[in-house]
């Protein structure tokens, strides 16, 4: 009974630490430009490098980043593209405006978990 009882609390211990780590939430780890950033040229593509891979379902948008430059136009060109947990969407360099750009996002993580966030960076 004393073995049963160790047993099944051990299992019930490991169900509750295998459930927590498989509901976690994925976090952006690095970007490209990095959140606060000073840079000199815009970047041909926006890079956001997730912890876990991203949800894809088909052709369908479910990840998506938007930029936008210091009078509020948007610079991405909406070609997302998820490999594994990197979302990329090229931007478009030409005539860039010097300021404070905005970077949003909302992707979804394998376990179907919606996360947004938002940083900006500054062109000189």
């Amino acid at each position: 009974m004393k073995r049963f009882f160790h047993t099944t609390l051990t299992a019930g211990a490991l169900l509750i630490v295998g459930t927590a780590s498989a509901s976690a939430h994925t976090v952006l780890v690095s970007s490209n430009p990095t959140k606060g950033a000073a840079i000199s040229h815009l970047p041909a593509k926006i890079t956001l490098t997730f912890a876990d891979p991203l949800l894809k379902i088909g052709s369908h948008a479910i990840n998506k980043v938007v930029v936008t430059d210091p009078m509020n136009m948007v610079v991405t060109t909406g070609a997302d593209t998820v490999k594994g947990g990197v979302l990329t969407d090229p931007l478009t360099t030409s005539g860039a405006t010097p300021g404070l750009y905005t970077v949003d996002y909302r992707v979804s993580a394998l376990d179907g978990h919606i996360v947004t966030g938002k940083f900006t960076f500054t062109l000189k």
